[in-house]
């Protein structure tokens, strides 16, 4: 291909074959998989996938690699090992049915596919560093779509999403994606086995969707209240709960603020990122049965 070709959405390709291989061999894919792929660049993950799964779609936003992976493709299908095609007379797990896609990641439907397969999608990504927030928060939205993705983002990133209480690193979206996600770190991978060479390594994570029976947990993972209560607690996420609780919710008032987390054992000395998850929804919920009772009065 052509190397001087620009990368227009700061994508870092990952060059080494032995990464590659590692990464879909943590997936264990099998031919009744249906598979997405985000960003495929220059298809050293795509090559390894497509021909052993039931569906492959594959998404890059790049008209220059869309094209690429393309005529890769169909390089493929002349072995006989891919249908490009759809075609719904094939015996079931006969061949791998590849649809290229020339979309953006977080405007695609997740949920659309999975319904039309009948089926949950695995996904498996080198993202682009830019869009590891919004591409996340777009998974946890769409979370009954996916049994399982493997992402490779900046290890910075990586770190942050899979922190625990009292790690300093620790911030909302920490806490939303480990509330609908079990998150596994798989491996790192340094920077230097990427095309153009990022300035940081990067870190290989597994997301499984959590779903739970405890009331408040299905609340809090359905809810966008829940996800804006943890993003107001983090606003000052240096300080400790006593400060920080006033620079959030001014429709709830100081005195009600501190009543709620004394009543539930939570020291105000704690730093936001201290608090545990089970903390955060019991918080969160009496921060929204105050707010929709004190609406239901106003209204009367």
């Amino acid at each position: 291909m052509n190397k001087k070709s620009k990368v227009v959405f700061g994508q870092n390709f990952l060059t080494n074959k032995e990464i590659a291989r590692n990464i879909v061999d943590f997936c264990n894919f099998s031919a009744a998989d249906n598979v997405i792929e985000i960003g495929p660049g220059e298809g050293i993950l795509t090559e390894l996938i497509a021909g052993n799964v039931k569906t492959f779609t594959i998404i890059e936003i790049d008209p220059f690699y869309y094209n690429f992976i393309k005529g890769k493709i169909i390089q493929f299908n002349k072995l006989n090992k891919i249908n490009l095609n759809k075609n719904k007379n094939s015996e079931p797990g006969s061949m791998t049915m590849i649809n290229v896609v020339n979309e953006d990641a977080l405007k695609f439907d997740y949920a659309a596919l999975s319904k039309s397969l009948s089926s949950k999608i695995r996904v498996i990504s080198n993202l682009p560093y830019e869009i590891s927030g919004p591409i996340v928060d777009k998974f946890i939205k769409e979370k009954d779509a996916f049994s399982d993705l493997t992402l490779m983002f900046q290890k910075e990133f990586a770190e942050r999403l899979y922190s625990k209480e009292n790690d300093s690193g620790r911030g909302a979206l920490s806490v939303i994606a480990g509330l609908n996600f079990e998150i596994v770190k798989l491996f790192d991978v340094g920077k230097s086995n990427f095309n153009p060479v990022p300035k940081v390594d990067s870190t290989v994570l597994r997301l499984l969707p959590r779903y739970y029976e405890d009331t408040d947990y299905v609340w809090a993972a359905g809810s966008q209240f829940f996800s804006y209560f943890v993003h107001q607690i983090f606003k000052l996420r240096r300080k400790k709960l006593k400060n920080s609780i006033y620079a959030s919710f001014f429709g709830v008032p100081p005195d009600v603020k501190e009543k709620i987390f004394a009543g539930l054992n939570i020291d105000l000395n704690k730093r936001p990122q201290e608090l545990t998850l089970d903390e955060f929804i019991k918080a969160g919920k009496q921060y929204d049965d105050y707010l929709k009772a004190a609406e239901k009065k106003y209204n009367w």
